[in-house]
């Protein structure tokens, strides 16, 4: 089976020779034609996605008579045409299709009643879709222009899937949507959740998830993880029969994501089905019983595994082969390499002593979050080293990175590196009109550089334009490529796939290998920091009001010593070599903590 994508924010027949129908093998036979351009809109309902009016011009493939020589993928340039293969799908595997040319869903997870299902895979290739469409806000359509009920009765007959979709309009669905930007209102937060539940259950949820101290604030107000979390309570509120968590633990620190984990999980026990979408693998592992694996092509189309245990869908995403499907996913395992170097190997280029900070009304940074106050212990940088930075949220990690940065003053102790640094902010807003292109040439991101963050993808695009996990991306590469001594990058998880955050990684750890240079990484993800880090500094404290950061620890007793503190144990599984967490309890977490060992690699 052949399938013709056409990226329709790609095309520009205007700007282009229209080499995708020139060189089209069919359109030279008079009997046949394959490629056309403008062609009328399509008749397919907004829910499906829209068609191409005939104003804009775009260009239309028709896989019927497409032969799919992919000369018009090498040709457009643009890149905007994605012509792929399907061996293993047939057309009457489809669900679900947006409008002609457009992306293609193969295959449905599998909810279970009373456990906690885990959806894992690259971004852009059908999780959320498959989300909503079990949700019941967008329709089957099995590619058509609309599927009637007696079509999807058909086609799911035999599986256990129709009995999910029978009556699902008569069941309660309860959605914890990715972005979150539409909740940023100035509405206060309790008045927000009085729309969903009663003032004595918001009470107890909050308490649950520690934000009772936001309930009278304003939401616009509140931090990515406060704002996440009370997300999730809004999910929460009220009696639903599914629950649906698009990316529950982004913004939240190791110990809120344990947090909302086990919240989640109550939820399931109490016999609701339960969806969590999420990258962070080493939580989802300990949050989910079972997984569907999601591969395919970026932005063109999505295919479903069979559903799996948890830890066997993990190592088989891991290993690149579904063993059930008899199918490779990806050309190369994702291995992790736990070879650390002892925190003060290579040669010392600077130090930094102790030192204070305070901001606010009594501070001297009025610019700071009111009223905190920071206290970090001395260290050294050396060569050829990776530091991670862990800790709670609020407790000045990134203050802390913003000092060494040379952007804001220390109260006591003088912090002065006298080195060249190049920091990748948490936050990265951007209005601006300057082209990925032009920047990557004026900046000198080189080949290399682009082809192990995929740029090459972004470049005819506008800085403004790129989602989240491409500017991340971006923002990565382009620290990276800056000459300097010390590079700072804080939360480089943030918006990424899981496979995206191993290379971005990979490629922080070899360049500060092959280079000899010094990275601090901000992060809470524990498998990206386990996978880079050689060294860990740990903060502490009470969150917004004061952060104490430890001095600088060896890779093991830096971790040791954060798990000690949420009370949990890291084993290292046998087949794949990723940390996972013990369940609480369990006998080998009761037989690692009676060893003192919290961290096993």
């Amino acid at each position: 089976m052949k399938l013709a994508v056409i990226h329709k924010e790609k095309c520009k027949p205007a700007a282009c020779g229209r080499e995708c129908k020139k060189y089209c093998p069919v359109e030279k036979k008079e009997l046949d034609s394959c490629v056309t351009i403008g062609v009328a809109a399509s008749s397919i309902p907004s829910k499906m996605g829209t068609g191409v009016p005939s104003s804009s011009g775009k260009a239309k493939i028709d896989e019927h008579t497409c032969v799919g020589c992919a000369i018009c993928v090498k040709r457009c340039p643009f890149g905007a045409i994605d012509i792929i293969n399907l061996p293993a799908v047939s057309e009457s595997d489809l669900i679900f299709r947006y409008g002609e040319n457009g992306f293609a869903l193969y295959g449905l997870p599998t909810p279970k009643k009373g456990s906690v299902l885990g959806l894992l895979g690259r971004n852009g290739i059908g999780k959320s879709t498959a989300v909503k469409i079990l949700a019941g806000t967008d329709k089957i359509n099995l590619g058509k222009e609309e599927a009637s009920d007696e079509d999807i009765k058909k086609f799911f007959k035999g599986n256990e899937l129709l009995r999910y979709f029978e009556n699902l309009d008569k069941k309660k669905i309860s959605y914890k949507p990715q972005n979150l930007s539409s909740l940023s209102v100035g509405i206060k937060v309790r008045d927000l959740l009085k729309k969903r539940g009663s003032e004595k259950e918001i009470n107890e949820l909050a308490k649950k998830l520690g934000v009772t101290q936001v309930l009278d604030n304003k939401m616009n107000k509140l931090s990515g993880g406060e704002l996440q979390r009370v997300a999730i309570i809004a999910a929460a509120l009220g009696e639903a029969d599914i629950y649906f968590f698009d990316e529950p633990l982004a913004f939240l620190d190791i110990g809120e994501r344990l947090r909302v984990s086990d919240f989640i999980s109550e939820i399931a026990k109490t016999g609701k089905t339960v969806v969590v979408v999420e990258h962070d693998l080493l939580i989802l592992d300990y949050l989910s019983e079972y997984l569907n694996i999601f591969f395919g092509g970026q932005g063109a189309f999505g295919t479903v595994s069979g559903v799996k245990a948890s830890k066997n869908g993990v190592n088989a995403y891991l290993n690149g082969f579904l063993r059930e499907e008899n199918l490779r996913i990806r050309d190369k395992p994702l291995n992790f390499n736990f070879t650390k170097n002892p925190p003060m190997s290579g040669a010392k280029i600077a130090e930094w002593p102790d030192f204070k900070m305070e901001f606010g009304p009594t501070g001297d940074d009025p610019a700071g979050p009111s009223g905190f106050k920071l206290d970090v212990k001395g260290g050294e940088i050396h060569q050829n080293h990776v530091i991670g930075v862990l800790g709670k949220n609020g407790t000045g990690k990134t203050t802390f990175v913003r000092a060494l940065a040379g952007e804001l003053k220390t109260s006591e102790g003088k912090l002065d590196l006298k080195l060249d640094v190049s920091y990748k902010p948490q936050y990265l807003f951007t209005d601006s009109e300057e082209v990925v292109r032009d920047i990557m040439f004026k900046e000198k991101i080189g080949k290399k550089m682009a082809s192990v963050f995929n740029l090459g993808v972004l470049a005819a695009k506008k800085v403004k334009e790129l989602s989240g996990g491409e500017l991340q991306r971006f923002s990565i590469a382009r620290c990276l490529a800056k000459d300097a001594d010390v590079y700072l990058i804080d939360e480089p998880s943030a918006y990424l796939d899981v496979e995206e955050r191993i290379s971005v990684a990979k490629a922080i750890k070899e360049m500060m290998v092959e280079k000899e240079k010094t990275a601090f990484v901000v992060d809470h993800d524990l498998l990206l920091v386990s996978y880079l880090a050689d060294s860990i500094v740990n903060f502490g404290g009470e969150s917004g009001v004061k952060g104490e950061a430890s001095e600088i620890r060896g890779f093991e007793e830096g971790i040791s010593e954060l798990l000690k503190s949420l009370d949990i144990t890291l084993r290292k599984d046998k087949e794949s070599g990723r940390p996972r967490i013990n369940k609480l309890g369990s006998v080998l977490d009761r037989e690692q903590k009676g060893k003192g060992k919290w961290a096993v690699f």
